[in-house]
């Protein structure tokens, strides 16, 4: 029984690569080898390389003249960076272009505290319908991959964060929310040398 390939390979490879990226297989500044991880994901290493290329386009591999792709090693100050990038889009998302609270409301109603912070920002994100902002945001996170996950860890699985933000979006109170989100951006940004140790 042989498997069928898909007709698409680049497209298949580029999801695959990704999701391996987004799951946390790759260690911060590890060399990726193209034979290798296209075995590893069931694809010629053609639409692997082709993959990686595109992805490094995106900043999410890095790839080093004559040296080959690399996993990115982020600084401190870096995801700081990302973080304020971030920041600025939630204030876009909630700010810019305002479609009213009930959007907002609806879309933070099913997020489950537990899941962490990040969850609610997606929710944030998408429900302003910009798919400009939410395709920025998405390889924002896409980036922060690591770190995101070193910070849930972190938030001592109680959800308070996310349940205030949620409680000031329920009763409107927008720049109640705004003054949560600086914050959260606050306390993320003095951590972020102690995550980037947990993503080594």
């Amino acid at each position: 029984m042989h498997s069928v390939q898909p007709r698409d390979p680049y497209g298949a490879a580029l999801g695959a690569v990704r999701r391996l990226a987004e799951a946390g297989r790759f260690v911060p500044g590890e060399p990726i080898v193209v034979t290798d991880l296209a075995a590893e994901v069931g694809f010629s290493p053609t639409p692997v390389r082709e993959a990686l290329a595109c992805l490094a386009g995106q900043g999410l591999i890095e790839r080093r003249r004559g040296r080959g792709y690399f996993y990115p090693a982020l600084t401190a100050s870096e995801v700081i960076d990302l973080f304020e990038l971030q920041l600025a889009y939630l204030h876009a998302a909630l700010t810019l272009h305002p479609r009213g609270l009930a959007p907002l409301r609806k879309a933070v109603m099913s997020v489950d505290p537990l899941n962490g912070v990040q969850t609610l920002f997606d929710a944030i994100i998408t429900q302003s319908a910009n798919a400009a902002l939410a395709l920025a945001h998405q390889r924002l996170v896409d980036r922060l991959g690591a770190v995101l996950k070193a910070e849930k860890g972190n938030d001592y699985g109680d959800g308070a964060t996310v349940q205030a933000m949620v409680r000031v979006i329920n009763k409107g109170d927008i720049p109640a929310l705004l003054d949560l989100l600086e914050d959260h951006h606050e306390r993320r940004c003095a951590r972020a040398s102690m995550l980037l140790i947990q993503t080594a």
